[in-house]
């Protein structure tokens, strides 16, 4: 298992968040996630023999909120 801290530099709303929880929820190998707005990160918990961060990385960079765009 593999702990990853990410910046979230353009997650600034609620609806940002859910978004990326239901995209980081989706990802086979992702075992734990905390989704932090005060902070804009989002702390990932996987199974790097299945996915590994840039995997993540690029999951997360497509997530858009509907509000803002990208958030990542």
């Amino acid at each position: 298992m593999t702990l990853s801290t990410l910046t979230l530099r353009d997650a600034t709303c609620s609806l940002c968040a859910n978004k990326v929880s239901v995209a980081l929820h989706a990802v086979e190998g992702v075992r734990h996630f905390d989704v932090d707005l005060a902070d804009q990160t989002a702390v990932v918990t996987f199974d790097d023999d299945v996915v590994d961060r840039d995997h993540i990385c690029r999951i997360i960079g497509r997530t858009h909120c509907h509000d803002h765009g990208p958030v990542m």
